[in-house]
């Protein structure tokens, strides 16, 4: 049965639970989203009554916020007016009855005590106290759609809850394949092993992949940890984890994109396409999946005429802005738009053909994935079998790299210091002395002045 609110008491399951406390929500700050915050108030702090507050992880713009009401305002462009409301209101019904329990149990209220409600009120999965593992990646999963990422302020990405799903995939195969459901107490160092080596022998992944599907299932634990399961103390240990590999890539320098940019396509309209989203994609630096979202809608003008491209990263939620280069704009002019939309993996199979077509036939060493083992392999390979997608990106990088500042190449890549972006695009924080070595040990060249002078005393 629902519980309903009514004056000093809730009625839940057919009985009245009378209670004096008070939940009212407020915002603060005025950015857009802002965080709805849930104050839990029973009488005066200073005899013996609490005041608590936690964030609620449900976000508003602060102008459809009503103060006096802390409610959202009815305003016809907040079309989630209601929904906001009835998730409010739902939400103080349970903090209050979760709150008489609590009073009636003597259990321990404080501001843990009050985030761990609404965190069960977003996630009703979590009131089942599994300890099956893949029940708590499934739980973790769900409560990451309402948290708000702390380093950026804003939702966690989709993609980075997307790729718990893969991690969640890889689990349940290793189960069925081991006949046995993993609880939370059973991650240790020795599952860890079995796990890394059925992913490596049995799915063929990837070094890297086994690395994040072991960080991911250990951040799941942790956390299942901070709500009060118990778990391995291996867990905490530096074992407990696989190193990455180092990644071997190609670019696409700025001469080959004059290459690709010139090559005769033979009027092959799907090729032709593909290549105009490379040739974007080299200069703007996206993510594919941003890249085939942008229209025209995307183009931006500065007050001094300037255009450039306004897109929000999927994978950060940052808003990035990029100049548009010359070579995009003769394509936008031509077509009078982007290109044509078409999925990642025909990006990947086409680019390679148009790249084969330009003359990237070089041998170079790099990473690619075997087409009939789709295993990951390191090796020498002519250099159109090495691109993909992610090409698009590196190249900007690195061909914007001792050009351009470092700060103003993170901000269309979006990477948040510099030993990201060198790492990114393969340097090295030393990398520097080269540079420096290089100025100092050039022969200066004599003064001509000193020179005559020389000559004379001679």
């Amino acid at each position: 049965m629902v519980a309903q609110r009514l004056h000093n008491c809730i009625i839940f399951e057919n009985q009245i639970i009378k209670i004096m406390a008070t939940v009212k929500y407020l915002v603060r700050g005025t950015s857009n989203p802002s965080k709805i915050y849930a104050r839990l108030s029973d009488g005066r702090t200073d005899n013996g009554g609490i005041r608590l507050i936690a964030d609620t992880n449900i976000l508003i713009n602060p102008k459809f916020w009503d103060t006096k009401k802390g409610m959202p305002k009815q305003m016809a462009e907040n079309s989630e007016k209601l929904n906001q409301e009835t998730e409010l209101k739902d939400l103080d019904i349970k903090i209050l009855k979760e709150y008489a329990k609590a009073k009636g149990t003597g259990a321990t209220i404080n501001k843990d005590w009050l985030i761990d409600v609404i965190a069960k009120f977003k996630n009703p999965l979590l009131e089942q106290k599994t300890e099956y593992l893949k029940d708590l990646i499934e739980a973790y999963q769900t409560e990451m759609k309402t948290k708000i990422n702390p380093k950026t302020g804003k939702p966690i990405s989709h993609l980075t809850i997307k790729s718990f799903s893969t991690t969640l995939m890889r689990l349940k195969k290793f189960e069925e394949y081991k006949n046995k459901r993993f609880s939370i107490s059973d991650v240790d160092l020795t599952f860890k092993n079995e796990f890394v080596k059925y992913e490596s022998e049995k799915l063929l992944i990837s070094q890297n992949s086994i690395s994040k599907d072991i960080r991911q299932i250990k951040t799941v634990c942790l956390d299942a940890n901070d709500k009060g399961f118990s778990i391995s103390e291996q867990l905490r240990s530096r074992k407990f984890y696989i190193k990455e590999e180092q990644t071997a890539f190609v670019t696409i320098t700025e001469s080959e994109i004059e290459l690709i940019k010139k090559c005769d396509l033979k009027k092959v309209n799907y090729l032709e396409n593909a290549r105009d989203w490379l040739i974007i994609g080299c200069w703007t630096g996206c993510r594919v999946n941003d890249l085939m979202q942008l229209t025209n809608d995307n183009i931006q003008i500065t007050t001094k005429g300037q255009k450039f491209i306004r897109y929000t990263q999927s994978k950060t939620n940052k808003q990035v802005d990029i100049p548009i280069h010359s070579d995009v704009n003769e394509i936008l002019e031509r077509l009078g738009n982007f290109p044509r939309p078409i999925s990642d993996q025909r990006f990947n199979e086409w680019i390679k053909k148009v790249c084969l077509q330009s003359g990237l036939v070089q041998e170079v060493h790099g990473t690619r994935q075997n087409p009939t083992t789709h295993r990951k392999e390191v090796g020498t390979f002519q250099k159109w079998e090495l691109v993909r997608s992610h090409t698009c990106r590196r190249s900007f990088a690195t061909n914007h790299y001792n050009k351009l500042p470092n700060k103003l190449i993170m901000a269309v890549t979006g990477h948040s210091t510099e030993k990201m972006l060198l790492n990114y695009i393969g340097e090295t924080e030393n990398d520097h002395l080269d540079d420096f070595l290089s100025v100092w040990n050039t022969p200066k060249p004599k003064d001509e002045k000193i020179i005559q002078l020389n000559e004379k005393q001679g």
